[in-house]
């Protein structure tokens, strides 16, 4: 019940600001507190802070620009991917800064998140979406250069148990990448089908949420993370 009430606090604050989508430490939020696993990450004000939490976290990380006006942040130069070092570092905080101030010279930059860059492996994609006809969905799909090449995708209405999670997984082309094809590792499947169920008991509690995106979820053999997370919305609507 807290975890539902936090959630709520957090998308009532982005509507009350007028806001049609959530800041990426917002959407990180909200996913934990569904258990929807994401990487460590930090915000920080200034290259110190950054290099500070690098340290920390470990590694090689990420930069991403946190703003309420930059949606798809690499558009505008907002990501840094693959940051190696502390030196590294130095260099990609105010490259980033930069390039999203010659991109977007309007908007407001609130901070920028600084997170552990994730090990590849099969990538999927995860989805929620509100249909006006059939109410809160969730979507399944290979994700990183299956995307493009199949369009491999499948939806369910909410709510999903686990047999729906496991047809969805099983109904795509595909899925037998997941059973670790093609060099690739054998994803965990009963992380991806966790994943499922909270996505859709996420959809199904927030009324004031359109759409969510988890774009990469990585697919380990020992787990899964939603690497990029997305939350947009609904226009009309103040939530529960």
């Amino acid at each position: 019940m807290f975890a539902l009430k936090e959630c709520e606090n957090i998308i009532q604050k982005a509507l009350q600001e007028g806001r049609s989508s959530l800041l990426i430490p917002e959407s990180q939020q909200i996913c934990k507190l569904h258990h929807i696993p994401t990487p460590v990450s930090h915000v920080v004000q200034n290259v110190d802070e950054a290099a500070t939490k690098g340290k920390e976290i470990g590694f090689p990380v990420v930069l991403k620009i946190i703003s309420p006006q930059i949606l798809h942040k690499s558009d505008v130069g907002g990501v840094i991917l693959g940051i190696a070092d502390e030196t590294a570092l130095k260099k990609a905080y105010p490259k980033l800064i930069t390039e999203v101030n010659t991109h977007n010279p309007n908007a407001k930059v609130l901070g920028v998140l600084i997170e552990k860059m994730m090990s590849p492996s099969t990538e999927v994609i995860v989805g929620g979406i509100r249909d006006s006809q059939f109410g809160p969905s969730v979507m399944f799909g290979m994700g990183g250069i299956f995307t493009e090449v199949y369009k491999d995708v499948a939806f369910r209405v909410a709510p999903v148990d686990k047999i729906d999670a496991l047809n969805l997984i099983h109904e795509l082309r595909g899925s037998k990448i997941l059973e670790g094809i093609r060099g690739q590792p054998p994803a965990d499947i009963n992380a991806l089908v966790d994943v499922l169920i909270d996505v859709s008991s996420l959809m199904s509690q927030h009324n004031a949420i359109s759409q969510l995106d988890l774009n990469p979820v990585i697919a380990y053999p020992d787990g899964v993370c939603a690497v990029d997370t997305r939350i947009v919305l609904a226009k009309n609507d103040g939530g529960e």
